[in-house]
């Protein structure tokens, strides 16, 4: 039996769990290798054809270069033959004869290159100077040259040879010939002073440079083109696209590039007369053979796809799914929500993690209540204290205020003023509790002035401007009498004269404002920061901090740093203090501090 046990528990144990997951993944290096594997044979044959192609352009580039290396030869020869240079300048003519014999033989001279290279349709000579007649090999339908766009081209390049791609049309008659053609054209310069005396323009059949370009394919689909140096087409397999320019950037190397959004390899080659050849392969077709390949490595990547998915849903289920529920609860008790409890019930090392998280909440909870309680009873005591403080202060003033009208035997007003002092102790009791309506505590503060016009003969006015939907706003008892007694004994009455005192309640967002104003003697600028931070002198004119800091203490203590007493003051003109409290009425509000 203790075997049997042993047994089950290392069954549900998480190192079981993980062992079995672990010994699942021992397949996944296998699928990696495999891809790798296909990788790797698919870049070799991807290089091994590339390789090939790159060799293939280099040939065709090698075959081009021999061409056009030909060409630029001939025109050279046409340049550096004397007979031709002498009919061009007429030089050694003594007579038109003379002149159209050496043209004649210029022209046969031109007329045995002709002969001797097939592919060259036409080789003229012009004279800048348009003094002398065309040397030409056929004078026969040629357009005005001194117009045409070919012999700005050659005049601007001033000696170097001018190369004009592939064309429908003939540079020269400017009609179509049923084939394409292309020219290489030169400047004519005096062999003495270097200036320009001609342009020579030879035009060339390029249908078989055409052809055995078209010829040069790369798989299914491959094509080979030429690109002058401006990347205008100098030859395209599509004869519409003569002369236009390319959209693709050619690289300085082999790169594979993005063609309507197809992958195409791009192998580009350096002509020796400025132009490129490149050959665009797409690679798609260069990894054709590695086919069967990627397909059978597609199919161990959708078998790995599902033993995953089975591995993730284990996971998920039998471990992931109980860690991400207990860091939910987690969260949820970080928020303050102590009341949640772990439900799993599993043997395995999680199901005990949930059983110790259930204990150290309910650890945490009892000893958050211990500290709340011990919170509200230190907040209780501090407020009992304050009040003991306000208290006393309060009745030694009012009693002071009775004893200088005995002095002056005024027996009426003594009475009124103990009948009235009657009621404020009452208040100051605190029978009806710590907090109170504002409205009556507006009228305690009417009872107390009933005391302070007998002591100083009705010299002291009050006005009380609250309207009637806030006078069920709640406030901490005996508050505002401090703050009016200080108004009274300290801004008013050292004037020796009539003052007068203002209590204004409104709102302002979701907050409360109490404002008392007198029009006494005011507070010195330099005594306002230490009104209610305990610093300072305690001797002041106006308002002094005796009841201020209480009051300021007492609000902040019911509900809050963000609230409390507010001063402002300035000397001889009074005094303004606010008491900022939150809107609430009736028994909304009950204050944590006492319960």
């Amino acid at each position: 039996m203790p075997r049997l046990i042993n047994g089950y528990n290392r069954v549900h144990s998480i190192a079981v769990q993980l062992f079995v997951l672990f010994f699942i993944s021992i397949i996944i290096p296998v699928l990696i290798g495999g891809y790798l594997s296909y990788k790797k044979s698919a870049q070799m044959i991807e290089d091994q054809v590339s390789n090939v192609a790159s060799l293939t352009i280099k040939q065709v580039s090698d075959n081009l270069n021999f061409v056009f290396k030909d060409l630029d030869n001939i025109s050279m020869r046409v340049l550096g033959n004397k007979t031709i240079y002498d009919a061009l300048e007429s030089k050694n003519a003594v007579s038109l004869y003379e002149d159209n014999k050496l043209n004649t033989e210029a022209k046969d001279i031109l007329n045995s290159l002709i002969a001797n290279r097939p592919e060259i349709i036409d080789i003229y000579v012009l004279d800048i100077n348009k003094k002398n007649s065309v040397l030409s090999s056929s004078f026969q339908n040629i357009i005005d040259p001194w117009k045409t766009e070919w012999y700005k081209k050659i005049l601007e390049a001033d000696g170097s040879a001018v190369w004009f791609g592939m064309s429908d049309t003939s540079y020269l008659k400017g009609a179509k010939l049923g084939f394409p053609v292309f020219g290489l054209g030169r400047t004519v310069k005096d062999i003495e002073t270097g200036k320009i005396i001609g342009v020579m323009f030879i035009e060339v059949m390029g249908k078989d440079l055409a052809e055995s370009l078209a010829d040069v394919k790369f798989g299914q689909t491959g094509y080979t083109y030429l690109v002058d140096p401006n990347n205008q087409y100098t030859f395209h397999r599509d004869p519409s696209f003569y002369g236009k320019a390319s959209d693709l950037e050619l690289p300085k190397q082999t790169k594979v590039m993005k063609l309507k959004d197809v992958d195409m390899m791009v192998i580009p080659a350096e002509l020796q007369n400025g132009w490129r050849v490149a050959g665009i392969v797409p690679v798609h077709e260069l990894v054709a053979s590695s086919i069967e390949i990627r397909d059978l490595t597609i199919w161990i990547a959708l078998a790995s796809a599902i033993v995953a998915i089975c591995i993730g849903y284990y996971v998920a289920h039998k471990v992931g799914r109980p860690l991400v529920y207990l860091s939910k609860l987690m969260k949820r008790s970080e928020a303050g929500d102590l009341t949640v409890r772990s439900n799993i019930t599993f043997k395995n090392e999680i199901g005990q993690l949930g059983r110790s998280f259930n204990k150290m909440i309910r650890q945490i909870d009892v000893l958050i209540h211990r500290i709340a309680e011990e919170e509200r009873e230190k907040k209780k005591a501090e407020i009992r204290a304050l009040r003991y403080q306000i208290n006393p202060h309060f009745l030694y003033n009012t009693l002071n205020s009775i004893r200088w009208m005995a002095k002056l035997q005024r027996t009426e007003d003594v009475a009124n003023a103990i009948s009235a002092l009657v009621h404020l102790l009452e208040a100051s009791l605190g029978r009806s509790g710590p907090i109170v309506r504002l409205g009556e505590e507006l009228e305690l503060l009417k009872k107390y002035l009933i005391i302070q016009q007998y002591r100083y003969n009705n010299g002291i006015s009050l006005y009380i401007h609250c309207p009637p939907e806030l006078t069920d706003l709640t406030i901490p008892g005996m508050l505002m009498q401090p703050i009016v007694e200080n108004a009274i004994f300290h801004g008013i009455a050292p004037r020796d004269d009539k003052g007068s005192i203002v209590i204004s309640v409104y709102t302002e967002e979701n907050h409360a404002v109490v404002e008392i104003k007198d029009d006494g003697v005011g507070i010195e600028k330099d005594k306002l920061p230490h009104l209610l931070t305990g610093k300072g002198s305690i001797k002041t004119n106006g308002m002094t901090r005796i009841g201020l800091g209480h009051v300021h203490q007492t609000l902040q203590l019911y509900y809050g740093a963000s609230y409390g007493v507010q001063v402002s003051s300035l000397e001889g003109q009074g005094t303004s203090v606010q008491l900022i409290f939150p809107i609430n009425k009736g028994d909304d509000y009950v204050p944590s501090a006492v319960g």
